[in-house]
């Protein structure tokens, strides 16, 4: 039986104090942050791999898209069951499936096996994988609903996941050139397996099971959902497009090894002020918030169309990141408060989802616009990507203040 929640700290004094001193927190967040490492590990862990030993970028391409698109389709669909079964069910199973798909492929790859069996494995590694962050997340939601510092709980797992998407791919790369070419796929999967289990036993801060029947439709349908998955979507093309328009403006001023650095500025920029953002209980309705930080994400990038130096990039970049961090945050809190507790998982899921499709999205279309226009173009295609997210955040508006929850949000 599944325990049940965690009283959360007392009120008073700093809210990141407060939220690391919550009873069982570490149990979860811990074991959370190692499974979702490879969000920012497998992508170029398998380019690097499959390049390496198949000397074919296309195909290597395709298998990495191939993963992440399993991983985009199975995660609001295990997150709903999660919901209904709970969490440790799921995160074994599915542990278990990542585990062994992933190393099918990586077997397939080093015989040099049908490009099939290497599309088929790919697929169920990427489809096996738990949605961690949705989980981590709604375990914070029971522990701290209604409280103020949940804010700053989301704040911290935001934070996380902009340390991993910037310290994953520097790991792949050290992992897959400087050891052997499947390490970084090896250690992704090793960390996704171990961090699933651990997360599994720990049943103390594992949210209730949903009694009765399983809920009929999707949660994507539920309270502002959708609305936050439009602009999540967006926010994911305009990421997506920002990476490859970076990779396209250092190489076009003859300096492609400081693009590691451009966009660690906008990861610390992002980090830095989702740290700030979680800092403080804010009086500004979370709908507003949300609302302005997406506008100023579309704006912020706006310079990048006029920058030709290397160091004004990194300051615009790191400014234009500031924004990126809040607007997660208050987009998972609206998230949390317009569904119900029984699907939250799902709801949350859905947002990784969206924001995997529009990373595919962006980065295909950015990448014929880099080839035939310059990085210029590139900036400008993120920043309507940027555009269009915060018309869908202002447009649903109504759907999203209408929520009684968001009161306690």
């Amino acid at each position: 039986m599944t325990a049940g929640p965690v009283a959360a700290s007392p009120a008073g004094g700093n809210p990141w104090r407060r939220v690391l001193a919550t009873p069982g927190a570490f149990g979860f967040v811990i074991p959370g942050i190692l499974a979702r490492f490879p969000i920012g590990m497998m992508s170029i862990s398998i380019l690097l791999f499959i390049s390496s030993v198949r000397h074919e970028y296309g195909t290597a391409g395709a298998l990495s898209a191939t993963a992440a698109l399993g991983y985009a389709v199975s995660a609001p669909q295990l997150a709903r069951v999660a919901d209904h079964v709970g969490q440790g069910r799921i995160l074994v199973l599915g542990a278990a499936a990542c585990g062994l798909s992933g190393a099918v492929f990586v077997v397939c790859a080093l015989r040099a096996a049908p490009v099939w069996t290497l599309v088929a494995s790919a697929a169920l590694m990427g489809a096996g994988t738990p949605a961690i962050g949705s989980m981590v997340r709604n375990r914070w939601s029971a522990l701290l609903h209604g409280s103020p510092i949940l804010v700053t709980a989301f704040a911290l797992e935001s934070v996380a996941d902009e340390v991993i998407f910037i310290a994953g791919p520097v790991l792949a790369t050290f992992l897959a050139t400087g050891v052997f070419p499947a390490a970084g796929v090896v250690c992704s999967l090793v960390l996704v397996v171990g961090g699933s289990v651990v997360l599994a036993l720990n049943r103390s801060t594992e949210p209730p099971r949903t009694a009765g029947p399983r809920s009929a439709g999707s949660a994507l349908f539920l309270g502002p959902v959708i609305v936050i998955a439009g602009v999540n979507a967006c926010f994911g093309a305009m990421w997506g497009s920002i990476d490859l328009a970076t990779v396209s403006f250092g190489t076009e001023r003859g300096h492609p090894s400081v693009v590691g650095l451009l966009l660690a500025a906008y990861g610390i920029g992002s980090s830095a002020a989702g740290i700030a953002y979680g800092a403080r209980e804010w009086k500004t309705p979370v709908p507003v918030i949300f609302q302005v930080s997406t506008g100023v994400m579309a704006v912020g990038i706006a310079p990048m169309l006029l920058v030709n130096q290397l160091p004004v990039a990194a300051v615009v970049l790191f400014v234009a990141g500031a924004a990126s961090c809040p607007a997660m945050i208050a987009g998972m809190v609206l998230v949390q408060a317009g569904v119900p507790a029984s699907r939250r998982t799902e709801a949350m899921a859905w947002q990784s989802t969206a924001i995997w499709l529009g990373l595919a999205i962006g980065s295909s279309a950015c990448g014929y616009l880099a080839d035939a226009f310059g990085s210029h173009a590139a900036y400008a295609f993120a920043m309507v990507c940027g555009g269009i997210g915060a018309a869908i955040a202002v447009g649903g508006r109504a759907r999203i203040a209408r929520e009684p929850a968001l009161a306690a949000a």
